[in-house]
């Protein structure tokens, strides 16, 4: 979690109060901060149908939305080849490198919001785990 802390001007600048802000930076910001959150607090992923499980949130509006308006889907299809936390992990360094670089969200800043961060389709998804049918299976 260390390693986010170099982030912290850009999200003073970007991370708004509430919501996904007006601008595009604004949102791109809300969204990379989301999954780091979700992620070092709640264990939770973007896609949770590959090798590395997920806990109870869906996340992966914010992923389609990064992958169709922020230009990064190179680095979030790495999930394909995730097989542990370390690896997720070094997805998310790797998005928070790209997306909240000051230059670039200097730039998104001028552009207005798009669509919005909490509600777009596309590859990533969410699948509901139910210890129920687990158990039914077994």
């Amino acid at each position: 979690m260390k390693y986010f802390e170099k982030f912290e001007r850009v999200n003073q600048m970007y991370l708004p109060n509430i919501g996904q802000g007006e601008t595009k930076a604004t949102q791109i910001c809300t969204a990379v901060n989301k999954l780091i959150y979700k992620w070092y607090n709640d264990g939770d992923v973007y896609d949770n149908t590959h090798y590395i499980e997920g806990w109870f949130n869906d996340l992966s509006s914010y992923a389609n939305w990064l992958e169709k308006y922020a230009d990064c889907g190179d680095i979030l299809s790495e999930i394909d080849s995730c097989l542990d936390g370390n690896d997720y992990e070094d997805i998310l360094a790797s998005l928070a490198d790209r997306c909240l670089d000051e230059e670039y969200l200097e730039k998104m800043n001028a552009e207005p919001a798009i669509g919005t961060i909490y509600e777009c389709d596309g590859q990533y998804r969410f699948e509901e785990y139910n210890e129920e049918d687990e158990e039914e299976n077994w």
